[in-house]
């Protein structure tokens, strides 16, 4: 998997479980009581950590009690937090949140105090090292210093920017990401009230760039090249706590491009997710066991051999040469049939390649691409999966 490094703001939420919202001045009982991670950048990296991924968190903390709670939540969530930059003055930042019961919204009260992470300390870190770097849009002054030494130290690794709130300066980060995940707030603050029409004046600052905005009980929209999708949301769709759901959508965003799906498959995975966020309490075991289909034991696929297997109506080529495992749609390209129509597939141990076994068409298998046959530039479709520590290989 990836290693992923998010700069921004780490918040210990204390949510407070409510039947219904009050009204003002009323005496109520709440229904129980949590503390959480908070902070959009460190709640995409909890669910990017539960995908499997290599993450890592830079922002500031404070030397309080409240910053040891956070760092414990930080730790068991399995995010790194090794590049913090310390603070003696201020203090954690808290959020005291209501979430009601019946409707599933929440009301967030926010409490920081805590200096912003600085560009020096941010210009220490070998950023080279990671393979996507992901922004908060916010301590816009230095944050831009920050997007200029990530554009000039990294090749070809993707830099994503999450646009939330209208800042001071804020048009001027859009154009030096190459992912930026916008909300629905920040298009209506700009006065537009169609998706569309925000993501093609947004495409104005960044031409280059992959563009995506939720759009609340709508769904999704995505912007690549003057190219629209949109996902439509789940109708009556179960909601129990949309804390998070956001942060959860912009991590399935990063998830799939990692894993060079499309833009609008990236789209649709996101929503997916966001979803299922969104119909549970919390931000854990959003890939619990329950939902997912296990479809092979990588312990039992030996090193440099192919296995195909069914799962869910699909037939999957699952092909391993070390200790990575590759899984591909068994369809050729070029003339949609099974890749071992004819004769069982294998891999060749000098070139790493797959035979589709009717026309001798040759597919890397670290990336599924036709090297050598009648569908060369073509490639394999991908399929997502997950191999948890018992070696369980799930389809994700």
């Amino acid at each position: 998997m990836a290693k992923i490094l998010a700069v921004g703001n780490a918040v210990l939420d204390r949510v407070i479980h409510v039947a219904s919202y009050p009204l003002e001045n009323t005496e109520h009982r709440c229904l129980g009581m949590s503390e959480r991670l908070g902070g959009n950048s460190v709640n995409s990296l909890a669910v990017l950590a539960q995908m499997h991924h290599d993450v890592s968190w830079c922002g500031t903390l404070a030397k309080d009690h409240a910053s040891k709670t956070l760092g414990s939540l930080l730790e068991k969530a399995q995010i790194d937090y090794s590049h913090v930059e310390y603070h003696k003055q201020g203090t954690t930042p808290i959020s005291t949140i209501l979430l009601a019961q019946d409707t599933g919204s929440r009301t967030i009260s926010h409490f920081r105090d805590l200096p912003e992470l600085s560009f020096e300390h941010f210009a220490q870190l070998s950023i080279e090292d990671y393979d996507w770097l992901h922004f908060e849009g916010r301590n816009t002054q230095a944050l831009a210093g920050m997007l200029n030494i990530a554009r000039c130290f990294l090749t070809d690794q993707p830099i994503s920017l999450e646009v939330e709130k209208d800042r001071e300066g804020i048009d001027d980060l859009i154009g030096k990401a190459t992912v930026i995940m916008f909300s629905q707030s920040f298009a209506l603050g700009r006065g537009y009230t169609q998706a569309e029409k925000f993501l093609r004046a947004m495409q104005d600052l960044a031409p280059n760039a992959k563009l995506f905005c939720g759009w609340g009980e709508t769904g999704a929209y995505a912007m690549e090249a003057d190219q629209l999708y949109q996902i439509v949301a789940t109708p009556d769709l179960t909601v129990i706590d949309t804390l998070g759901a956001g942060d959860t959508f912009n991590a399935g965003i990063i998830d799939a491009l990692i894993r060079e799906h499309s833009t609008a498959e990236a789209l649709s995975l996101a929503v997916t997710l966001a979803e299922k966020k969104i119909a549970q309490h919390g931000m854990n075991n959003l890939f619990s066991n329950d939902h997912r289909t296990v479809i092979a034991n990588m312990n039992k696929i030996t090193a440099h051999k192919v296995s195909v297997v069914e799962a869910n109506g699909q037939s999957i080529v699952l092909a391993r040469v070390g200790d990575n495992l590759k899984a591909y749609i068994n369809n050729c390209p070029h003339a949609n049939v099974p890749l071992n129509s004819m004769y069982k597939v294998e891999i060749d141990p000098r070139e790493l390649t797959l035979k589709c076994s009717v026309h001798d068409a040759f597919f890397r298998v670290e990336d599924g691409f036709c090297v050598r046959g009648p569908c060369q530039n073509q490639a394999l479709t991908a399929v997502p999966i997950v191999i948890d520590a018992q070696g369980r290989v799930f389809l994700t």
